[in-house]
């Protein structure tokens, strides 16, 4: 019977001891972190005048799947008795899958329209339909101050707040296809438009007009991550940049980026 009590009391005391450790939280850890982005989201482009009597169509660019990129970045946590504070400085990529098809467009409110065209017409007269895919990619210096709480004795860990995204590079990669309408009313026949391809700089007002990009702009995130063994932690994000990514107000839509990444602590400070 004493042994028994004895094992029985040397079990309980290991059980709480263990209990113990497990709930002991650095005062301050630092790490490392790697993943993938999945991004989608859709732009609507309000009507563009061009001449006294020309203009664009609204342009709705719908998703066209989820785009791929990567993340990177160094993390520190400062834990406090019922809250964590976390700071990273990270290199992000980005990529926005889009299409769109447009009814009609008047030729001379496009060049390059206005280049397939054998002869000159006057506006109103010669209309094109066009159907496009983009691909654009944003790389940014993303800075998220993030606030959370940890449950099961710090192994499932919930957070949010502002991500500060600094612009390095925007560029969209655009492919067009389309035909330029008969009319014939005056005689004009139908013309096929070749699939042609093109890159512009969306950081630039000159390439990019009214689709120019902020170098700088913010966004909301919220995130859940889990421990799945000592110092490697696995965590899932999802961010909706609140400050808007173009420069020009009128510009609509939506813009979601999720996060998938492996993290890894190099040290912490008891």
């Amino acid at each position: 019977m004493k042994k028994l009590i004895y094992t029985a009391a040397l079990a309980v005391s290991l059980l709480v001891g263990g209990a113990a450790q497990a709930q002991e939280i650095p005062s301050l850890e630092f790490g490392v972190r790697g993943g993938g982005t999945f991004t989608h989201g859709f732009t609507n482009v309000p009507p563009q005048r061009v001449t006294d009597v020309v203009s664009t169509p609204e342009l709705n660019n719908k998703s066209n799947g989820i785009g791929l990129g990567y993340s990177a970045a160094i993390w520190a946590r400062k834990n406090f008795d019922k809250f964590f504070v976390q700071a990273e400085v990270g290199y992000n990529t980005f990529l926005l899958k889009q299409k769109t098809a447009v009814a009609q467009i008047d030729v001379n409110a496009n060049a390059s329209l206005l280049r397939a065209l054998p002869v000159s017409v006057a506006p109103g007269l010669v209309f094109a339909t066009l159907n496009a895919t983009s691909e654009s990619a944003l790389e940014s210096i993303n800075v998220p101050i993030l606030i959370g709480k940890r449950w099961n004795n710090g192994k499932i860990r919930g957070y949010a707040g502002p991500n500060f995204l600094f612009v390095q590079k925007s560029e969209a990669s655009r492919t067009t296809s389309g035909r330029i309408n008969a009319n014939q009313n005056i005689g004009f026949p139908e013309v096929e438009i070749p699939e042609r391809s093109e890159t512009t700089n969306l950081l630039s007002r000159r390439e990019a007009g009214i689709l120019e990009v902020k170098d700088f702009t913010y966004a909301l995130e919220l995130g859940v991550g889990t421990s799945i063994i000592p110092n490697l932690e696995v965590d899932l994000r999802y961010a909706v940049p609140v400050g808007g990514v173009y420069k020009d107000n009128n510009i609509s839509g939506f813009l979601g980026i999720g996060t998938v990444s492996l993290s890894y602590r190099l040290f912490n400070v008891k």
